[in-house]
């Protein structure tokens, strides 16, 4: 199927509704065996990997972004952040009687996490844009969300882990924090950076990102 009226098969036998479809059906395409499929693309518009999502299998991409919105970029008031399409796609199916995705922006960033495509995606939308990320309850999805902070910030970082702790190194220091106490707003507070990008992840910690949220 490929007319937005009729939907995506894959996505009404996993419950997403109609609406939520035609929200994203712009950067999504359908093959011959109903596998969903979504282009990335570097700064210059070139498809450089591909997000697939299959009844029993989703590949993320490594590399490239995507971004779009259903409104004119001037009047986003929301941009939503991730590593996946299908993770935006099935948020916004979770939350869809609360809230209004109308003016909403959505950026999906692929796995490698790149710095100036995540700035440049960012920069297409006003700046008083509400920033939100979907990168779920694991440790390298809250690794994942202080990047994006730090860098909306225009500040450099990198983190490890060792053993159990997650060492972050900030503006020439390293800071400490166990694994099973760090997130973004405890990261923040112990280096001492207002927080400015919230977090968007399900309720139940035992889900780590919204696409599973269907299976429970």
């Amino acid at each position: 199927m490929k007319g937005v009226k009729e939907g995506f098969e894959l996505l009404e036998s996993l419950g997403v509704n109609r609406e939520i479809q035609q929200v994203f059906a712009p950067v999504l395409r359908e093959d011959a065996c109903g596998r969903l499929i979504a282009e990335y693309r570097n700064e210059k518009g070139r498809v450089v990997d591909q997000e697939v999502l299959a009844v029993s299998m989703q590949k993320l991409s490594a590399c490239g972004f995507l971004h779009f919105s259903p409104a004119l970029p001037e009047n986003v008031r929301v941009l939503y952040i991730s590593d996946a399409i299908m993770h935006l796609i099935f948020m916004a199916q979770c939350k869809f009687k609360r809230m209004n995705f109308a003016y909403s922006a959505f950026l999906s960033i692929g796995a490698r996490m790149d710095r100036g495509l995540i700035l440049h995606g960012i920069t297409q939308y006003p700046k008083e844009v509400k920033i939100y990320t979907v990168f779920g309850h694991s440790l390298i999805g809250r690794i994942k969300e202080c990047k994006v902070q730090h860098w909306i910030k225009g500040l450099e970082c990198s983190f490890r882990v060792e053993g159990n702790k997650v060492v972050a190194f900030i503006q020439g220091k390293e800071f400490w924090m166990s694994a099973g106490e760090f997130s973004l707003r405890n990261h923040l507070r112990q280096i001492g950076i207002r927080q400015t990008v919230s977090t968007c992840k399900p309720f139940d910690k035992n889900i780590d990102n919204f696409y599973l949220f269907n299976y429970f």
